[in-house]
Order: structure tokens, then C-alpha cells, then sequence
């Protein structure tokens, strides 16, 4: 069967770990919703994630999950290119906040749990059909777990955990990921000099300017090896890698495996 929509569901029950350390990353669009337990993390700062609550992981912003105490959680990655999202629509406005420095949880109504469990459910079993209206219903799907994402932010706190400095830094780091930025390019644009920026965004962030860089524009060159036909060259050439080979290490050391095992492995996910 051939699956070219690129719908993952993950279900995770009783999980607990203490200790890990390990910075994640991710290409696609990613939601979780916590059903159980408490997972700490960091994601811009330290933050205790209670459930039931949804967390949203946009691509490319790294992050990572130091201690969960017996979690049950439904894990869902997504290709907005394979369903034909438009990123800038309203129920994607979520993502976008974030990136700029939003917090990513979202509690959940216990009374709306049990329907939101339904629908993921329902996303599951449809991401494993290979019928010509399936993109059309998990689109649908998605669209109602992403309303609820919408509304529940809507009435959070609109105040980030972060400066204006630090959420403008990301904002101009994502706007222009496709070309070779620095630390330097980055504190020219917001008008600082570029040892208070590196200090601030990695204070508040917890993570250094460079990496930011590096995982967006990693995420940028996953997007392209994924929905183009362009060699792993061309792919690095358009991104402004001047070298191919640091390309290459980069992305590895990023996805752990190179761009052409990635492009692979993308192809065997979509035609199963």
C-alpha cells in the first residue's frame, strides 16, 4: 500500500525516564497529548507538563524532555507539505507562536479528553489507509485537534516566558534560515551587539544562537530532500551551504543519518 500523506501516530504508555539529556529535534510538525502523568522538560526554560495537556513542537525548534514520571501520551507527526497545510492558516498559528517563544503547553479540559482521544484514534487508523480521500480526513482530523490547540492558547496568558529581544532573535533566525546566518546577523537585525544576543537567547532559550541556526536550517534542508527532486548538492547550494560535505556532516550530526539516507528512508515511509 502507498501512503504518501506522512501521518505518524505514536501511542506511549507508562513511560518514565530520569535523567535524559538529549537535545531532540524534529522536521515535521509535531503534537503530543499527555493523557497521564507529568513529563519535565526543556523547552525554552525549564517546564513541568501536567496531564491532560497538549504540547506543540514546531520543526526545527530543538528541545528536550529531562524526566517523565508513568506517562501515557499519543504522539502525532505530520507533513504539512504531504496533506497540503498552508503554515500560515489560522489553526497553524499555534506553531508560530511558539517558535517565537510561546509556551508550548496547552491544558486540556478533563471532559474533552476522552473525544480528543476519539479523533486521534480515528487519525490513526485513517494514516494507514491509502484511499484517494484519505488527505482529505486527516486533514479534518487534524483540523479539529488543532482548533483546540488554537482556542486553548487563545485564552493562556498572551505574555512569553521570553524577552522581545529573544523572541525576535528566533523570529529573524526562522525567517532566514535558508541562507548562511551567524550570531553576527542576528544581533545586527535586532540591534544589539552580538555578545549580549548569544548570552540572552541562551539564558532564556537554554539553547545557543548556533544551534537554533543549525536546527532550522536543518529542518529547511529535510522540507526540500523530502518534496523536491534536487541532489543533495543543488539542496545545499539553494540553502547557501557554500560546502557540501560540512552540509552533509551538519545534517548528520543533526538526524543521524546522512541526506541521502534520509531521503530514503522518507521514500520507504511513503510507500508501504
Amino acid at each position: 500500500m502507498q501512503h504518501s500523506h506522512n501521518v505518524e501516530i505514536e501511542h506511549l504508555v507508562g513511560v518514565s525516564f530520569d535523567g535524559h539529556n538529549q537535545t531532540a529535534h524534529h522536521p515535521e510538525h509535531h503534537l503530543a497529548l499527555l493523557t497521564k502523568g507529568v513529563v519535565e522538560m526543556v523547552y525554552g526554560s525549564n517546564l513541568k507538563v501536567v496531564a491532560p495537556a497538549i504540547v506543540i513542537i514546531p520543526p526545527g525548534v530543538p528541545h528536550k524532555a529531562v524526566r517523565a514520571e508513568n506517562i501515557d501520551m499519543y504522539l502525532v507527526s505530520f507533513c504539512i507539505g504531504c496533506l497540503g497545510v498552508d503554515e500560515e492558516s489560522l489553526l497553524m498559528q499555534p506553531f508560530q507562536q511558539v517558535t517565537a517563544g510561546a509556551l508550548p503547553n496547552v491544558p486540556v479540559d478533563q471532559e474533552r479528553l476522552p473525544f480528543l482521544i476519539r479523533i486521534l484514534e480515528a487519525l490513526g487508523d485513517e494514516s494507514q489507509q491509502s484511499s484517494v480521500e484519505s488527505p482529505h480526513l486527516l486533514s479534518s482530523y487534524l483540523s479539529i485537534i488543532l482548533g483546540d490547540v488554537y482556542r486553548g492558547m487563545s485564552f493562556k496568558h498572551s505574555q512569553k516566558p521570553i524577552s522581545q529581544l529573544a523572541s525576535e532573535s528566533l523570529k529573524f533566525i526562522h525567517q532566514n534560515c535558508h541562507n548562511a546566518i551567524s550570531l553576527k546577523e542576528v544581533a545586527a537585525a535586532v540591534h544589539r551587539v552580538s555578545s549580549h544576543v548569544a548570552t540572552i537567547v541562551k539564558k532564556e532559550t537554554g539553547f545557543t544562537v548556533g544551534e537554533w541556526i543549525c536546527q532550522a536550517r536543518i529542518q529547511k534542508a529535510s522540507y526540500r530532500l523530502t518534496h523536491s527532486s534536487l541532489s543533495v548538492q543543488a539542496i545545499a547550494t539553494e540553502l547557501d551551504w557554500k560546502d557540501v560535505t560540512h552540509f552533509i556532516r551538519q545534517f548528520k550530526k543533526v538526524t543521524g543519518q546522512t541526506p541521502a539516507q534520509w531521503r530514503k528512508k522518507q521514500a520507504t515511509n511513503s510507500n508501504h
